[in-house]
């Protein structure tokens, strides 16, 4: 279960963080500042999700943590900049 929360943060992630570029910019900074809280979120919750299961010896997380990144990047560079 953690591992699939780990993917799907990191997922987010990734989609929020390409799309605050894109709202900062265009000037759009209400949106640009929603997403700047809502990436600080997911990055606290992915960080010590991911950070408790590496000091408990399981290193299988960081395939779940980087697959989370680059699926993340490919969904927003694919589908939701075009």
């Amino acid at each position: 279960m953690t591992y699939i929360l780990i993917f799907l943060l990191q997922v987010f992630f990734n989609i929020l963080k390409v799309l605050e570029i894109r709202h900062a910019v265009h000037g759009k900074v209400k949106e640009s500042l929603i997403n700047s809280v809502l990436i600080s979120s997911m990055t606290l919750a992915s960080s010590y999700f991911s950070l408790d299961e590496l000091f408990s010896g399981n290193w299988i997380v960081i395939l779940f943590f980087v697959g989370g990144s680059v699926v993340g990047k490919w969904l927003t560079l694919s589908f939701l900049t075009k």
